[in-house]
């Protein structure tokens, strides 16, 4: 899979729609798991942190103050982080 950086030097642009899907997936992956984490007892300083993290980079993105690169690559590291998070603890067997 090629770098975001290639196709960003390639000029490619991310459509407007795709940040949008993806910020909206993103936060929903987050508040999912903060909710899953305090069902069972686990800290969620991290995930809060991330959702203040994603709300402020939605309601900039909404209101056009920030570049499209820079909104995909946060939110894109965020994603990353908790798809992992949620692809280790499913991985792992309990018992």
């Amino acid at each position: 899979m090629k770098q975001f950086k290639s196709y960003v030097d390639e000029g490619f642009k991310i459509p407007p729609k795709e940040i949008d899907n993806l910020l909206y997936k993103t936060i929903e992956i987050v508040k999912d798991e903060v909710k899953n984490d305090l069902e069972i007892g686990k800290n969620v300083k991290e995930g809060n942190l991330h959702l203040e993290i994603l709300t402020l980079l939605k309601k900039e993105w909404d209101n056009k103050s920030v570049d499209t690169n820079f909104v995909f690559r946060i939110t894109d590291k965020i994603f990353r982080v908790h798809q992992v998070k949620k692809n280790f603890y499913s991985d792992v067997e309990l018992g």
